[in-house]
Parts: C-alpha cells; structure tokens; sequence
C-alpha cells in the first residue's frame, strides 16, 4: 500500500486535459453567453489556491490543508456575486481551470517520480 501514489496526487498527471477541457467550456459559454472577467478571475486565483492546500495535504503538511482546500469553492460561491447563469458557468470553468493550472506548474516544477503514468 505504501508503494501506491496517493490518489490525489494521481490527478496531477490528468492536468492537462483538464485545461483543456475547462477552457474549452469557459471559451464556449463566453461566445454564447456574457463574459464577466471579474467572477473569471476571482474563479481562477480561488482553484490556484484550493489546489495548493490540496497539494499540502496530500503531501503529508497536514488535515487543515484538507479543510480548507475544499472550502474555497463554497467561499467563492457565497462572495461571488452570481447574477446570471453566465456567472456560474464562469465561476466554475474558472475554478477548475486554475486548479488544473496550478497542478500542471506542480507537474512541471516536481522531479520525475511524480511524472510515471499511473
């Protein structure tokens, strides 16, 4: 068991495809739908910061990395003013684009043990 990468860390590997994903939707619903740069940014820097608390628990640093990781996208939700479904769709193609962001500079910056496909 103790051979077997953590599951969470196992997702920084899928990070690029989720970018891409993700931007894809966040590209599409902005053609159809309004563009708020605001609540885009706000989603964007919130999965960068999820993701790192995520990545400190996962790396052994602690529980309360854990809590407060997945917390940042229910703070958002309540501090983002979400007027319209435009909005949402914003917030939530911009949280996980940051997350899968912040994974892929892990990915990059982490030496080659983390990089085996799983």
């Amino acid at each position: 068991m103790s051979q077997q990468p953590h599951v969470g860390l196992s997702l920084v590997n899928k990070a690029p495809i989720g970018m891409i994903i993700t931007a894809l939707v966040a590209v599409i619903a902005n053609v159809l739908l309004e563009l708020n740069i605001i609540t885009l940014g706000y989603a964007v820097i919130g999965g960068i910061v999820s993701a790192v608390l995520l990545l400190a628990y996962w790396l052994g640093k602690g529980g309360l990395f854990f809590i407060l990781g997945v917390s940042i996208p229910l703070v958002l939700v309540l501090l983002t003013p979400l007027a319209s479904i435009a909005a949402l769709l914003n917030l939530v193609s911009g949280f996980f684009f940051g997350f899968c962001a912040a994974l892929l500079i892990y990915k990059l910056v982490k030496p080659a043990d983390i990089n085996k496909p799983n």
